[in-house]
């Protein structure tokens, strides 16, 4: 089996399937998405060796009429799991080709399996996002969001992925439709939990949504956003640095310094944060004590080894 080196693609990809999969015991992913950990990391090895008995059993020939039905739906199986070991062992290619494989293997047959469909385009939606494909990226998670039932995927985490494509293709007044629409919705939706539950999943979609609303020159929406993202995730350095920049674009210095040196103290390695601080810095006119050291003296001449 020929892989492509591509770790930090592949775990992208392991960290969203996670995120927005609902499984169980018989999902038809649940054999590959058992090898990938809660941050993404994948099980290569163990996951190789499923590869390779998905292998063997595509290429065993068909056998007569009466259980051609069950193949079909056997094989259809077999190319979502083998697609999607692909993807996760950072094999984009190969992935594409099984995927789009069972595609066109249910359109042949006019099969009606539409649940392993969706999970084809999710998954192919998923791997076109982590690519930064993203006019590839629209259609397929528009297509897997009809294909699949509400029950089968995470609300919060699908958003964010939709609305992150639609950032990326300047489509922000949709993106922001998006993102209202879980946040604020107009009626209550069952199917949604409610903030206090998963805080910091709703702190993410406020944060993209400010994001949104910064891009669309709405800045103190912007800031409000950021303000109930720290109120949901009072730790995140990040959601900080973010309204630290926006009441920069506003000229709010002294906002703009508390906020970045709060992020500034939890991530003192981020070289960037600790630029656009120095610039807030400078707009106060405060100046930065550096501690200077002088070399002591020694008397006589130096002497060589």
């Amino acid at each position: 089996m020929s892989t492509i080196s591509a770790p930090t693609l592949a775990s992208e990809i392991g960290y969203a399937l996670h995120q927005i999969l609902m499984l169980n015991p018989t999902h038809p992913l649940i054999e590959v998405c058992s090898r990938v950990s809660d941050d993404g990391t994948v099980e290569r090895s163990r996951l190789a060796k499923h590869v390779s008995f998905w292998s063997s059993q595509l290429r065993r020939p068909q056998a007569n009429s009466r259980v051609l039905f069950f193949q079909h739906n056997n094989t259809q199986r077999l190319l979502l799991q083998r697609g999607t070991a692909y993807a996760l062992l950072g094999a984009p290619e190969q992935a594409r080709q099984d995927l789009h494989a069972l595609l066109q293997h249910v359109s042949s047959n006019g099969g009606t399996t539409r649940r392993l469909e969706g999970l084809a385009c999710l998954v192919l939606a998923v791997l076109a996002t982590a690519q930064e494909r993203y006019p590839d990226a629209l259609p397929l998670w528009k297509q897997a969001r009809a294909w699949l039932q509400p029950q089968e995927y995470d609300p919060l985490a699908w958003t964010w992925y939709d609305a992150k494509v639609l950032i990326q293709l300047k489509h922000l007044h949709k993106a922001h439709k998006v993102l209202t629409d879980i946040l604020t919705p107009v009626s209550p939706d069952p199917r949604l939990p409610r903030q206090q539950e998963r805080a910091e999943a709703y702190a993410e979609l406020y944060a993209q949504r400010g994001g949104v609303c910064s891009l669309l020159h709405s800045h103190q929406d912007a800031i409000e956003d950021l303000n109930a993202a720290i109120r949901l995730h009072p730790t995140c350095a990040r959601f900080f640095h973010i309204r630290g920049l926006l009441h920069a674009k506003q000229q709010h210095w002294q906002a703009a310094y508390q906020d970045l040196w709060h992020a500034l103290h939890e991530m003192p390695e981020d070289q960037a944060l600790a630029d656009c601080f120095l610039i807030v810095m400078q707009r106060l006119g405060t100046q930065l004590a550096v501690p200077t050291t002088s070399t002591p003296r020694t008397k006589g001449r130096a002497t060589h080894a």
